[in-house]
């Protein structure tokens, strides 16, 4: 994947004034003061601040250059700091490599600049149209030692992620309450699920048609068949009509169900797949759903590879941090505006 980075500006003086009171929203401003400000930066040190008194209210405030804040890091630094620890550098790497471009900032300000950047991205949200099939699935992240479940939630035609969420049970109570509010507000007609049975009862209970991941139940289906002797003929159906899956794929396994009864671990896998046959064939005649979870999984894969690196958070919100700045980053977007994080 290629990414294009724009990183942001620093002026050394205010380019413009500004127009309201940030008090009382009054335009009638008066300029009172300028000031000098230090700023730590990869290229410039010092800055001018005006202050502006308010003729309405009488307060006063600072009107910055641009790329400046009341922060004594420059945007620009905030930025780098933020995409550095994203790209997979540590907290400390990421304050070595600022200190040899001559704008050091200890490991602390690179963790808050990081979850500041992390809460923007969750207050500003998605902006999400009306998802057909929606792809859910979780995962787990290590939370001062323990297993944190995140679930994930995605467009299943576009593999645009739509949402991430702690969750606190894995059941199907839990299930339904995390994925309820999407499918309301997104007008959603069919869920996308790996082969996990706690999704059924979920699907059931909103109303909607499933589609099972296809990969999913071929993988499971072929390890338990590799667990039972003999009846090879009929070993061979089953994997047949799981790959092809045919129009009279359920109406064979029924009459095979019959057939094997004297084998009991393959009338279980016989009767697993008649209970999941009509999710596994949703998918057929609309090219819109897909036939695997695998969008889902990828999202999911977008911030797994550093929560490896990273070997767990210290907090809740540092995790959801990291999956919100992963997962915009790998987002596929054409260009990436640092300013987006520290704005």
């Amino acid at each position: 994947m290629r990414l294009r980075l724009l990183v942001p500006q620093v002026k050394p003086q205010p380019t413009d004034r500004p127009k309201n009171c940030r008090w009382c929203g009054s335009a009638l401003l008066q300029r009172h003061q300028t000031v000098l400000k230090i700023i730590i930066d990869t290229q410039v040190q010092e800055t001018q601040a005006i202050r502006y008194r308010c003729a309405t209210c009488g307060r006063t405030f600072r009107h910055y250059p641009v790329g400046v804040s009341h922060y004594r890091q420059s945007q620009r630094v905030m930025g780098l700091a933020v995409l550095f620890w994203t790209l997979g550098l540590s907290e400390w790497a990421t304050s070595h490599v600022l200190h040899a471009l001559e704008a050091g900032i200890h490991r602390s300000s690179v963790h808050r600049d990081r979850l500041r950047a992390g809460a923007l991205l969750q207050q500003r949200g998605v902006a999400v149209g009306h998802v057909r099939a929606l792809g859910a699935d979780e995962t787990t992240v290590r939370v001062r030692g323990q297993a944190q479940l995140m679930g994930f939630v995605v467009d299943g035609e576009t593999g645009k992620t739509v949402g991430v969420d702690l969750l606190m049970k894995q059941n199907s109570a839990a299930f339904q309450h995390w994925l309820q509010s999407y499918t309301e507000r997104l007008g959603v007609q069919v869920l996308v699920t790996d082969d996990l049975a706690t999704y059924k009862p979920v699907s059931e209970a909103l109303g909607l048609p499933q589609q099972i991941c296809l990969a999913h139940v071929r993988k499971w289906v072929t390890n338990r068949l590799k667990g039972i002797a003999g009846w090879e003929e009929e070993k061979a159906l089953i994997q047949k009509v799981v790959r092809e899956l045919p129009g009279q794929g359920g109406d064979r396994l029924l009459r095979l169900e019959r057939e094997v009864g004297r084998s009991p671990p393959l009338r279980r896998l016989v009767v697993d797949l008649l209970g999941r046959w009509p999710a596994l064939v949703y998918h057929q005649g609309r090219p819109w759903v897909p036939a695997t979870n695998n969008r889902t999984e990828q999202a999911i894969g977008k911030s797994k590879v550093r929560f490896k690196t990273v070997r767990g958070f210290k907090s809740v919100a540092g995790a959801l941090a990291g999956v919100a700045l992963t997962q915009w980053l790998y987002s596929g977007v054409a260009v990436h505006n640092l300013s987006e994080l520290v704005a």
